[in-house]
């Protein structure tokens, strides 16, 4: 059984959730999913403190915060699936936080070094109104840190609410990126 860790940086329960359903329908059963809301933890920013850096087999960061539990969940994890809706042409700052503190995983002994990362964009604009931004972000910070990168499911332009939920489309694209997430978690 694969472990499947969603970590959803929208501050509301909203289109970007419902994405993310349609993304783990379409993966089928048989994996363990954790879903996490990470705008209902305690992250601070990283302090650049480079702490993290004398420790080869833990994150080491010095900072005690929720994000000491999430750092053992994304190792655990054989996907990890960030999402987020694009604001102000990039991530929302919860994602970005703990994207930012992921560095304390990528010192040492690169404790993310071969996992596998995908990418679920909800965008109010078209793909280069931020989502673009979003995706290169992370595909350059997993490609830096060793990480598979197995891709990305842009929703841009994205209806609102109503409209979202009734797309037969939308919904289908989404199922197929699940898809894909399970064989990439097969391979």
């Amino acid at each position: 059984m694969n472990h499947v860790l969603v970590l959803e940086g929208s501050p509301r329960k909203g289109n970007t959730s419902t994405v993310v359903d349609w993304v783990l329908a379409g993966m089928g059963r048989g994996n363990k999913v954790t879903r996490v809301r990470l705008g209902e933890l305690h992250i601070e920013p990283c302090q650049e403190c480079f702490t993290c850096a004398g420790t080869k087999k833990a994150a080491g960061c010095a900072q005690e915060d929720d994000m000491v539990e999430l750092y053992d969940k994304m190792i655990d994890a054989d996907l990890v699936i960030w999402a987020s809706p694009i604001f102000c042409w990039n991530v929302t700052g919860q994602t970005k936080m703990a994207l930012d503190r992921c560095f304390a995983l990528l010192t040492g002994e690169d404790l993310l070094k071969g996992s596998k990362w995908a990418l679920v964009i909800t965008a109010g604009g078209d793909a280069f109104d931020g989502a673009d931004l979003a995706v290169q972000m992370f595909s350059r910070l997993a490609r830096y840190g060793g990480i598979k990168y197995v891709g990305q499911h842009v929703v841009a332009p994205c209806p609102d609410g109503a409209k979202l939920a009734a797309s037969a489309v939308l919904k289908k694209s989404a199922k197929g990126f699940g898809k894909e997430l399970a064989k990439a978690l097969r391979a």
